[in-house]
């Protein structure tokens, strides 16, 4: 089911800029949801090709060994890992251990409604190192 009909999604598209974003600056650090029907149609297609089940898609470092010994990278050239997560502070110590700042893990399960719930969510980094997410695809749980 696309999440565009998500009325959770609809509400944050809402409140984009011009490019379909959503900023939130943390001192030096950013984070940011990328609200870009294109960006979300890819990230759908991705999450189709996923094997097992997953709330949660990850742009990571490395395709082998547990995520906690990896690290979140940007999309081109990642591997791109499902896994799924219970909680939203399940997703923050995941974050966390995958290099992002505590305080931007903090602020991306305060911003992205339904994470480690019934909404997948899709995490990776800018080349400048900001982390981003995007909505996947929502489901009944």
């Amino acid at each position: 089911m696309s999440c565009l009909a998500d009325p959770r999604i609809e509400a944050l598209q809402q409140h984009a800029n011009a490019s379909g974003e959503l900023s939130f600056p943390i001192g030096p650090d950013c984070f940011r949801i990328n609200l870009r029907d294109e960006n979300i149609h890819l990230w759908q297609e991705t999450f189709e090709q996923i094997a097992s089940p997953a709330n949660l898609l990850l742009a990571c470092a490395d395709n082998t060994g547990d995520l906690i010994d990896t690290t979140l990278t940007w999309v081109v050239g990642s591997a791109i890992r499902g896994t799924t997560i219970n909680s939203s502070t399940e997703a923050q110590h995941l974050l966390q251990s995958m290099g992002s700042p505590s305080e931007v893990a903090q602020i991306a399960i305060e911003k992205c409604p339904g994470l480690g719930e019934n909404l997948v969510w899709a995490f990776y980094l800018e080349r400048q190192g900001g982390l981003i997410a995007t909505p996947v695809a929502s489901f009944k749980s």
